[in-house]
């Protein structure tokens, strides 16, 4: 979808930063979030969480929370649907083992709810749950993704469950695993001037969206379960719960607000909103259910750690023979994203290498810490850091410089990326700039020349690069449609089912329609915040937005452009292909022109003929996924005295395709390097050995402040994707992929210290210096 067919597309909006078209409301505060939203007379929701992380509730006696003033309803497992789900936020059959209920009778996690309680009051509510009497069969528990695997460890999940996934083991805690090999391994080591193997690890981080996980819930005039709610997937949202509460999807709506981010935490379908959703069907009541700060930080999906073992086999000129990656994932409590968290942990990094003999093997597994789940980046974060720690490693083994090893082997356009076949139907790369995007950072630094050293000896410096590539949307599952809708003022009404979560997908698809049309952005309205009023869309994950979102609005608007045209031809005798949509005008060729408003006006009235309302419908599914790319390099300046080091600049070369919105897309570029920044340097979370969570909130968590950010370069390296909307791919998630490696390679330049599990910390940067395994 790029070819221009009238001449709007030269007087386009793409590639303009533009305004967000929500801009306004957001920094003046009249943005209505969830909980923004007037609730008068709300029942208060509370939950009972689990103290154990791992045991079965052997009695529960509601009896004296249930007779407290006020009390509507108390639920615990017995009283909700005993149908099993998973909660991950893809269209069913969800690539992953339906193994969770709305209340589970064996608890598998500290903060695991146990029972849900509505009250008047939330004073009520809270001592309600405190009056709540359980009695718990406490189980061992493991929360190392190893140690869950050995003989004696506890069987999480020993009940069967639907959809098994490939190379489940249930009794050593193994949700999935994955083998994907291309050409002879064995034969590549054989070829190689030298081998190296070396595990990497990588540690449990928070999404920490600004806006906590909130859901409200009624049933509404017609009847019919209604949630106002934070979700990145309506749709599937709705869907989700519509199955596990057993009604029809028609009976079910779900309602978007403006959503305070999201990063991947809201693609699934949370437990606030189950938990909602059965105290509204309970009461028949109004019901808000809010998270704490600390419920989200401990109770909601995190990132998955995981475990990555690189082996690679290189000659001495610097071509990779073979590459071998195994991945061990922790998954938690529960399966959501297990296999599709794997599988992204390797095969987007290994893609950056196109050597002839590649194989990933890996496992997903059980235990008993929060669950894993969807986050920004998505597996890639692990395995690029692995995979971009060990390139150095490589290039150190030959004598070579990094870089140098990078260019020499790296994916060119043409070749094949690294995926499985049931994957992608089409694998061939058309638009990559990695290079480009490599000699950018190489370029900002002087990296030919080294380093500047600082004044005080006591400090060294180093640079470290890393490269990463993401996708567009999940090739063979995405579908995305919109309706476009000419109205009689010349406007257009663009209807689309993806959710804004800040990101600035409104003004997107705005800038899309309107390029089609020739108008500017305040043209264009675009709703996207009710199942009611908008068409299906899988949702705002996986950087699919601009490509499969983007894709549908375009084919909807040409489509009307064509229906535009034709009905012009026919009304004023001219050729449909000589009728240009420029600036709000209809043009003929005889240089006469009738505003777009005029036009639709008459044809709605039903000037020269019968009355008409032009609207148009466009869908998107496809087998294709274009890769984004990105390089970091990292600066940093290392204290030899005490191992502490500062990050001083980072910086951002990124592929993107055809920048639809470039400063939205800086935007994106700076948030997720920030984000990679974090899991980099100081977020971590951690349990004791009892598998209660060590953070009791933001205090003791250490996010990223603003004051401690490095100097961010950013540059957009365009391409042209071929099969994208104006040439466009994506760019919200292949910037956080680098900063760890990019920062660990520095580190390593700097004082010659390999840190190889994250994050980076000074502790562990002064025990290498002296010389502490």
């Amino acid at each position: 979808m790029t070819s221009p067919d009238n001449a709007a597309d030269a007087h386009a909006p793409v590639g303009e930063s533009v305004e967000k078209v929500d801009g306004w409301g957001l920094v003046t505060g009249n943005a209505r979030y969830t909980d923004d939203v007037p609730t008068e007379n709300a029942l208060a929701g509370h939950v009972l969480r689990s103290p154990h992380a791992h045991a079965r509730i052997e009695s529960i006696d509601t009896d004296t929370a249930e007779a407290i003033p006020g009390v509507r309803a108390v639920l615990t497992h017995e009283d909700v649907p005993a149908g099993r789900f998973t909660r991950t936020g893809f269209p069913y059959p969800a690539p992953a083992p339906f193994d969770e209920r709305v209340l589970n009778e064996t608890v598998r996690f500290v903060g695991e709810p146990v029972a849900a309680v509505a009250a008047r009051t939330p004073e009520a509510a809270e001592r309600a749950v405190d009056a709540i009497d359980v009695e718990y069969d406490v189980r061992k528990a493991v929360f190392d993704a190893d140690a869950a695997m050995e003989p004696d460890a506890p069987t999480i999940h020993p009940d069967e469950y639907e959809n098994e996934q490939d190379g489940a083991d249930p009794e050593r805690n193994v949700v999935c695993a994955a083998r994907h090999e291309e050409g002879d391994l064995e034969a590549g080591f054989e070829e190689a001037d030298a081998v190296v193997e070396r595990e990497y690890e990588t540690q449990v981080v928070q999404h920490l969206p600004l806006e906590v996980n909130t859901a409200i819930a009624w049933i509404d005039e017609r009847e019919r379960l209604t949630l106002r709610t934070t979700t990145q997937v309506s749709h599937i949202c709705r869907d989700t719960i519509a199955r596990a509460f057993d009604l029809n999807r028609t009976d079910v709506r779900v309602i978007k607000p403006r959503v305070g981010g999201g990063f991947g935490v809201r693609q699934d379908v949370l437990p606030v909103q189950f938990l909602a959703a059965a105290l509204a069907l309970e009461t028949g009541e109004k019901v808000r259910l809010r998270n704490e700060r600390s419920e989200d930080l401990h109770a909601s999906q995190t990132r998955h750690a995981q475990d990555v073992t690189v082996k690679t086999g290189v000659r001495d000129d610097g071509t990779i023979t073979a590459m071998h990656v195994d991945v061990t994932s922790n998954t938690g409590a529960y399966g959501c994203h297990g296999f599709a968290v794997l599988s992204n942990a390797a095969h987007e990094p290994m893609s950056l290498y196109p050597c002839e003999n590649r194989l990933f093997t890996g496992r997903a597994v059980y235990t008993n810490v929060t669950p894993g789940g969807a986050m920004r980046g998505y597996g890639a974060v692990q395995g690029t850091f692995g995979i971009e720690s060990h390139v150095d490693e490589v290039a150190d083994a030959i004598g070579m410089d990094p870089v140098e090893l990078r260019r020499h082997n790296l994916v060119q356009a043409g070749d094949e990326s690294f995926e499985p076949e049931f994957s992608e139907s089409k694998r061939r790369l058309e638009s990559v700039g990695v290079g480009d995007c490599l000699d950018r950072v190489c370029d900002a630094v002087d990296w030919d020349d080294g380093p500047d050293e600082p004044d005080d000896e006591r400090y060294q410096r180093g640079y470290g690069v890393a490269l990463s590539m993401a996708k567009s949307g999940v090739p063979s599952s995405e579908f995305a449609r919109a309706h476009v809708t000419l109205e009689t003022d010349g406007t257009l009404t663009v209807r689309v089912g993806i959710g804004d979560t800040g990101q600035g997908s409104e003004t997107v698809m705005a800038q899309i329609a309107a390029g089609v049309f020739g108008l500017d952005v305040d043209s264009v309205h675009v709703t996207a915040d009710d199942t009611d009023a908008t068409p299906w869309d899988n949702g705002a994950y996986a950087s699919s937005t601009t490509y499969v979102s983007g894709n549908a609005t375009e084919k909807a608007a040409r489509d009307l452009a064509v229906q535009v045209r034709d009905l012009a031809a026919e009304r004023f005798d001219v050729p449909a292909d000589a009728i240009e949509l420029v600036e709000g005008d209809l043009r003929l060729p005889s240089g006469e022109s009738l505003s777009l408003g005029q036009f639709a006006e008459e044809a709605f009235i039903g000037e020269g003929g019968p009355k008409r309302r032009l609207t148009a419908s466009g869908r998107h599914f496809t087998a294709l996924s274009p890769k984004p790319f990105a390089a970091q390099l990292a600066v940093v300046d290392v204290d030899t005295e005490t191992g502490e080091f500062e990050v001083v600049r980072l910086a951002n070369a990124v592929d993107c395709g055809t920048a639809i919105n470039p400063e939205g897309a800086r935007g994106q570029v700076i948030g997720g390097a920030v984000m990679g920044l974090g899991q980099a340097v100081s977020e971590e979370l951690s349990v004791d050995a009892e598998g209660v969570p060590e953070h009791r909130g933001l205090r003791d968590y250490e996010v990223i402040h603003a004051p401690d950010l490095p100097d961010l370069d950013v540059e957009l390296v365009e391409t042209h994707e071929p099969t994208g909307p104006f040439g466009a791919k994506s760019v919200g998630e292949v910037s956080v992929l680098g900063p760890a490696p990019a920062i660990a390679n520095a580190v390593r330049d700097a004082v010659g210290v390999r840190i190889d599990d994250l994050p980076v910390t000074p502790a562990k940067v002064w025990a290498g210096m002296e010389g502490e395994p």
